[in-house]
């Protein structure tokens, strides 16, 4: 079986931009596997912090720095320039747990298993904190519910069905996973794995703490929810729970403006460990 997997080879995808502070905690995680086939590339969106300089200090890495149309694109052009037989996708402030990619690769020995999905651990990063979390059950149906269903770090692929689903749509800015999860559990759900693969960096700066990602994120949700035929009442009643995470968001902004809250509570809710927004 060793040596089978190591015939396998895994390619990871890495969309940046200014993320200076954290990609070199993403890169060692790469490199810090139990299998060697490994290719790392970075789509760097033309960072002008220190993200180059990082980069340029590891020179296994495959990477560009250029403007591009978002993440989506960013991760289309990371697809086409891999040549690996499964594909994992990890943004710049997160990281994987060491040594797990013998574990992944070991699931696609069986040629069913088009796709997996792992658990992850939320880092809080002001307070350093760490909250264990199981990926939920995905179907197609499950999909339709909703999109919180979908955790993308602990997640991957084999390159051949992506290619088959025509990657990422690129119209698309802030539930490209999700919508690319519709299409895939189309073919074949997903082999759920019962082993933490990965975390995910929860921090102040992240674009899914602002009021422009909130109100994308629901449009774009409400347009692939459409576009699978929902029907207008379910679609709204699935979005009432992101427009209330909206409403409290703005609350939260509004009381750290004039000084009445810590910036920290965008972050996390203390009480729960739960993202701010939901």
């Amino acid at each position: 079986m060793g040596d089978l997997i190591q015939k396998l080879k895994i390619t990871i995808l890495t969309p940046s931009f200014n993320q200076g502070e954290y990609i070199e905690q993403t890169i060692k995680s790469v490199m810090d596997q139990n299998v060697e086939n490994v290719e790392h590339i970075i789509i760097d969106g033309g960072s002008t912090d220190s993200t180059i300089a990082v980069l340029k200090r590891y020179s296994h890495l495959k990477w560009v720095s250029e403007r591009d149309e978002g993440q989506s694109d960013a991760l289309n052009k990371g697809l086409a320039m891999a040549t690996g037989d499964i594909i994992g996708w990890i943004n710049s402030d997160d990281y994987y747990e060491p040594n797990i990619f013998e574990n992944v690769l070991a699931h696609f020995q069986d040629s069913s298993v088009n796709w997996i999905v792992g658990h992850s651990t939320d880092h809080y990063e002001g307070e350093n904190q760490f909250r264990k979390v199981e990926s939920k059950l995905i179907n197609y149906r499950e999909l339709l519910k909703g999109s919180e269903k979908t955790r993308q770090p602990p997640t991957f692929y084999r390159a051949a069905t992506l290619n088959d689903v025509h990657g990422f749509n690129k119209k698309l800015h802030y539930v490209m996973d999700f919508d690319l999860w519709i299409r895939l559990s189309k073919i074949s759900p997903p082999k759920m794995v019962s082993t933490y693969y990965s975390y995910f960096r929860i921090h102040s700066e992240q674009k899914t703490k602002t009021r422009t990602y909130l109100l994308g994120f629901i449009e774009e949700i409400d347009s692939v929810l459409k576009k699978e035929s929902v029907p207008f009442v379910k679609r709204k009643l699935i979005l009432f729970k992101r427009y209330k995470g909206y409403i409290k968001l703005l609350v939260k902004m509004v009381l750290v403006k004039v000084h009445l809250l810590d910036k920290k509570y965008l972050v996390m809710n203390y009480s729960s460990r739960k993202w701010s927004a939901e």
